[in-house]
């Protein structure tokens, strides 16, 4: 069976002591011809060694740990306050040692089973083993978000449902995405046109890590004499003091796990010993019982002016990413939309009472009533769908003034990023998808082409099979929604997918996609409040991991990875990462105490309490009564004509000013996006993530740019890897144990005790 199983796959490569001349030459294809695209020729190398080791014990063995890492880690932080999210940066600067090491330590003993042989060690760590572990982590990155889904089903509408119905409803909506994305690849991988400038990010990493250290440390030299803005003299000075401090002779895996144990260590402090740590709020220090102080300076509930953290999980977190990896240009866009709309509008709108905000707490993710108590949606429904009557009697439903916007604002992003594409991207796009038949077989294509291809009809079946799970499981736990709601969740991520796959792949920009899946929702499921989770899962979540999967596919396409290993692995990787998540959410909320709940701090579950509301706004109540005619927040409606005609004067005044170097960077649809995840996002973060970003890609960049291209991605590394492994060693060998210090320093609700306080009386 096993050497039956090595023809289906047809890859020679794992049989690596019969790999002979083979191996040391590049495929025959002349290393003339390259990509039509500069982007890609700089990034992306343009030959390849069909016999070099990529399906070994070694990718097999890192890339079940890491997935299951990744899946346990973003699971397990997603429901606390400040959530962290390990991504495929972090697999990419992790498994690069380990793999080094087991290199080094392995046995090169080769066996043979049942005719098929193999070896634990075949040498040297390679370019596409690593790739190929990055991947199937990678299927996990973002599993959190539809676990989302269903555990509001599990903690508002639905306490029985089981742990068995989330699994197979998660894995059919994961399964249907990847085969989405495999039937899109014709279109969305395959093409040279199709760039994806992520991908081109990640390959220029991995080419990095397997390049000589030394020739890799003349090219940092090299471009840091080039790119400084010092001057030649000031940067030889600024590099012999990184040398005498013992910093520019430093590796980048020693940096790494200097930075990993630090942070290890000093998670113990503000996430065990001392948690007001986490958020400290000078206003409510200095006038503890003054509500405007209170109001003003909460960095929990209120606009955080003059709050601060000592926390790298404020700094560093799964609502903002990593304020390194985040460009100081884009940074500063999304800053400016934070403070135009957080700190300036906001207070003028909410101390003013619009819309009777001033009865209602200032920063609040919760719905209310007219009357501002929350509102209890077994009030307005009857066997488990909207009764208009009873909502006649009940209340109106209210949303804090900020909650409100930020659909307003939401509207005109969406709008806002289609008419940019329109005027940026437009004619590329156009000029790509003209190309997709003349540009297919660039270098990258004809090299890939030497491998099997995964047939059409593997993609199909799977995407028949796991959308008829959906269906029959779902309609047979009486979810609520009926087989027509599946089906129309499945047609919406079938019909976008090459659309806005194009847009995104050229852009680098994914339109709206929660909004639209939203809108679809609350006009053919309302009354419904269970629809929201299936639209989610099956529309937007499907789509959104669709789009991913066919990002990392065009990452394998230009790593020239056998197309087939890349299914097994991702494939693997998804069905780890939704047991593990699924698992994990389950044991957590039968094991934790008031969990999503103030009082369960730090499990307070932002997200998940965000989709809940969501789901009562849309789907319960629906979006014409919310904002319809008679509503308090039928203006909003107004922003997608706002989103629409905003770029327009920015782009003429780019194309009239062209010299002028901040304009250029203005981006509309970033800076309207920067305000878009507050809530749930504690105000606190923004300015920290900023600040951290100004420091490290602004002042480090521009006056010690070697030390910044050596160490800068490794220290955000080394940061968040410290912090997920101490957070989860503190919750598993003393939280768990029920060893907690009681004391003034972690009762971190008493800081700002009148900020969930509404500024005026109902």
């Amino acid at each position: 069976m096993a050497k039956s199983l090595h023809q289906l796959w047809h890859n020679d490569d794992c049989n690596f002591e019969e790999k002979g001349a083979a191996a040391s030459t590049k495929s025959d294809i002349g290393e003339a011809d390259d990509s039509p695209f500069e982007v890609v020729r700089t990034a992306v190398s343009n030959s390849d060694n069909p016999a070099m080791p990529s399906m070994t014990f070694r990718s097999g063995v890192l890339g079940v740990f890491f997935v299951c890492l990744i899946s346990f880690v973003n699971q397990f932080y997603w429901e606390r306050d400040n959530p962290i999210a390990l991504n495929l940066l972090i697999v990419q600067l992790l498994c690069y040692p380990l793999g080094v090491a087991m290199a080094w330590g392995l046995p090169k003993r080769m066996w043979n089973c049942f005719g098929y042989k193999w070896t634990m060690n075949p040498g040297s760590f390679t370019i596409k083993e690593h790739v190929l572990i990055s991947l199937m982590s990678n299927a996990s990155a973002y599993m959190a978000l539809t676990v989302d889904i269903f555990a509001v089903l599990r903690l508002y509408y639905n306490p029985s449902f089981s742990l068995w119905t989330a699994l197979v409803l998660l894995l059919s909506g994961q399964l249907f995405a990847y085969s989405l994305a495999g039937l899109s690849r014709t279109l969305l991988v395959l093409p040279a046109s199709m760039i994806w400038p992520s991908s081109l990010i990640n390959a220029s990493l991995f080419r990095t890590f397997h390049e000589n250290q030394s020739e890799f440390d003349k090219s940092i030299d090299r471009a840091s004499t080039s790119s400084s803005k010092v001057g030649p003299a000031v940067d030889m000075t600024l590099r012999a003091r990184w040398r005498r401090m013992g910093l520019s002779g430093m590796s980048r895996t020693q940096f790494f796990w200097i930075c990993f144990a630090c942070s290890f260590v000093w998670y113990f402090v503000p996430g065990y010993l001392l948690q007001v740590l986490s958020t400290i709020s000078l206003l409510c220090l200095i006038a503890p019982h003054s509500h405007l102080a209170n109001l003003i300076g909460d960095g929990k509930q209120g606009l955080g002016v003059l709050s601060f953290s000592l926390d790298w999980s404020v700094f560093s977190n799964a609502f903002l990413n990593s304020p390194i990896a985040t460009p100081f240009w884009a940074a500063c866009n999304l800053f400016v939309g934070f403070v135009l709309v957080f700190w300036v509008a906001l207070p003028i709108a909410y101390f003013n009472n619009l819309w009777g905000a001033a009865s209602l707490p200032l920063y609040s993710a919760s719905v209310f009533t007219t009357n501002s108590t929350q509102y209890n949606i077994s009030r307005v429904m009857r066997n488990g769908v909207f009764d208009a009557q009873a909502y006649e009697q009940y209340s109106p439903l209210r949303m804090s003034l900020e909650f409100s916007w930020v659909y307003g604002i939401g509207f005109a992003a969406l709008m806002s990023i289609l008419v940019h594409i329109v005027l940026y991207n437009g004619k590329e796009i156009i000029a790509r998808v003209r190309e997709t038949k003349t540009k297919h077989d660039d270098i990258h294509g004809k090299l890939i082409m030497q491998y099997p291809s995964v047939k059409a009809w593997w993609y199909l079946v799977m995407l028949v099979a796991s959308a008829a799970a959906g269906i029959a499981v779902g309609v047979g736990a009486h979810v609520g929604v009926p087989w027509w709601g599946y089906i129309l969740s499945f047609a919406i991520a079938i019909v976008l997918i090459i659309p806005v796959g194009i847009i995104q792949a050229v852009s680098n920009r994914q339109p709206g996609l929660s909004l639209v899946a939203e809108l679809l929702s609350g006009i053919v499921l309302q009354g419904i409040p269970t629809g929201y989770s299936i639209l989610k899962l099956y529309g937007h979540g499907s789509l959104a991991q669709a789009l991913s999967y066919a990002q990392d596919m065009k990452l394998a396409h230009y790593m020239k990875i056998p197309p087939r290993q890349v299914l097994l692995y991702q494939g693997i990787g998804i069905v780890i990462s939704v047991v593990i998540q699924t698992c994990l959410f389950f044991w957590l909320v039968d094991h934790i105490p008031n969990m999503c709940r103030p009082e369960g701090y730090p499990w307070v579950c932002r997200s998940t309490n965000l989709v809940y509301s969501a789901s009562i706004i849309w789907n319960l109540i629906g979006p014409l009564k919310v904002f319809g005619e008679g509503s308090p927040y039928s203006p909003l409606l107004w922003g997608f004509l706002f989103g629409l005609f905003l770029p327009i004067p920015v782009y003429f005044l780019q194309r009239r000013f062209p010299r002028c170097t901040w304009l250029k960077h203005v981006y509309i649809p970033v800076i309207l996006s920067g305000i878009v995840g507050l809530p749930p996002m504690p105000p606190v973060d923004f300015p920290m993530w900023f600040l951290f970003g100004f420091i490290f890609n602004f002042l480090i960049h521009r006056y010690w740019n070697m030390w910044w291209q050596k160490y800068n991605f490794t220290l955000s590394a080394g940061l968040d890897s410290g912090l997920a492994l101490s957070g989860i060693f503190q919750f598993l060998a003393l939280s768990q144990n029920g060893i907690e210090i009681n004391w003034w320093g972690n009762q971190v609700d008493r800081q700002c005790p009148l900020s969930a306080q509404p500024w005026l009386a109902p």
